[in-house]
């Protein structure tokens, strides 16, 4: 059975003017580990176009179809219904924008089990390369991209609520949507011991008296902190935060002044939160230390800038919604969220093509590494791999030196 039909193809062909469908065909993606929740494939129709043969080349994500675990993953965790929901829903809701106001691909069709997107990477796009951490101009571009996103829920929920002529919160209507699903926390809880059995290894403070015996005890309880921030706060203003900011759901481009743009991809960890989750997350994932050491406070400068900059156009005062001295005690109250789920993605982030298709597209493994254990798997590649180990022990040290000592 095909994976769309012709109807649907034509309704996808449709975006692109009056056409006649000539052909279409699904491909594989060479590049596997364009994400983890999901199927990524290529769709190319072939067009008729006033006479003129035209091909489009597109992006599908699909539910697993070779992947029996991962699929009842997605549909238990209901990560795939979430990111389903957002797009189908709550985002048309909110402005898209063009050229340089873009903040993710254009939807072109859109069902259950299936979203189909312009192919972003045939007009210049980019992911970061993984194995590098971001320099500040495209960090700084990625922070415009994000300010845009966390603008358009409060644009919507301010304008939702004049109409209402009472205040209105997107929790109101997708608070199902935008919580963390429990059947999400054995990923967790994986991540967490790996965290735990890598310090007891790598860290420098291992050989300190007690490290050993109290460090489980102490990563445990900065995650139970981290997940309790998971959820609306009650003193900041909330946005839909993407949540997972790593390289693999950003894009970027350089354009003609050597200046870049970015889009951002896979809402299907989306949560509402403060947006400081969102920036805190996207440095730790994303930077050195060093770097954030020089450039934390200037990042959030120019985070609320563009805010300022996405609110002004809609007739709406930042001021009104958050000053800056609440967002940098925002941002301060995020460290724990951003760095333990630094925590949980960096050790995955810093792994090699080889070691990330071994370990999490092959079916056998899938299962284990995400709620068994990984703990063994990084270990063994930081045996192996001096700039991994130096990666992820940076970050995990920062976490004890932060919080610990």
């Amino acid at each position: 059975m095909d994976l769309l039909n012709e109807n649907e193809i034509r309704c996808i062909s449709r975006h692109y003017g009056s056409s006649i469908v000539v052909k279409w065909k699904l491909e594989d993606i060479s590049d596997k580990l364009m994400g983890y929740l999901g199927e990524h494939l290529r769709l190319i129709i072939t067009l008729y176009v006033e006479g003129v043969e035209t091909e489009l080349k597109l992006f599908v994500k699909c539910m697993p179809r070779n992947n029996q675990w991962k699929a009842e993953y997605l549909k238990e965790s209901t990560f795939f219904r979430k990111e389903y929901v957002m797009l189908s829903q709550l985002f048309k809701h909110f402005q898209d924008g063009e050229g340089l106001n873009k903040w993710r691909p254009k939807l072109l069709y859109i069902r259950e089990d299936l979203f189909v997107f312009e192919d972003v990477t045939k007009i210049g796009y980019k992911m970061p390369d993984h194995l590098c951490t971001m320099s500040y101009d495209e960090l700084s571009v990625v922070v415009n991209t994000l300010a845009k996103f966390h603008a358009q829920s409060i644009i919507y929920e301010e304008k939702k609520s004049k109409e209402l002529n009472r205040t209105y919160r997107i929790w109101d209507e997708y608070s199902e949507y935008l919580t963390e699903p429990e059947k999400g926390q054995a990923w967790r809880d994986t991540g967490k011991r790996a965290v735990i059995d890598f310090l007891r290894v790598y860290s420098k403070y291992k050989t300190e008296i007690d490290f050993v015996k109290h460090v489980e005890d102490f990563i445990l309880s900065l995650f139970s902190c981290a997940l309790n921030l998971m959820k609306p706060s009650s003193e900041f203003r909330n946005v839909v935060i993407h949540r997972d900011l790593w390289t693999n759901n950003i894009f970027l481009k350089q354009l003609g002044d050597g200046q870049y743009h970015s889009l951002i991809v896979d809402f299907q960890t989306v949560l509402y939160c403060p947006p400081m989750h969102d920036l805190c997350s996207l440095i730790y994932f994303n930077t050195s230390r060093n770097f954030r050491e020089a450039n934390t406070d200037k990042i959030i400068n120019l985070y609320y800038s563009f805010l300022t900059e996405e609110l002004n156009s809609e007739g709406i005062d930042v001021i009104n919604i958050i000053d800056k001295k609440t967002i940098m005690k925002s941002y301060q109250q995020s460290i724990v969220f951003g760095i333990t789920q630094a925590a949980l993605i960096v050790p995955t982030i810093a792994m090699n093509d080889d070691m990330r298709i071994l370990i999490f597209e092959d079916p056998d493994n899938c299962a284990k590494v995400n709620v068994v254990s990984r703990s063994e798997e990084f270990i063994n590649l930081a045996k192996d791999d001096n700039n991994y180990r130096n990666r992820v022990i940076e970050l995990f040290d920062e976490i004890i030196e932060r919080f610990y000592k």
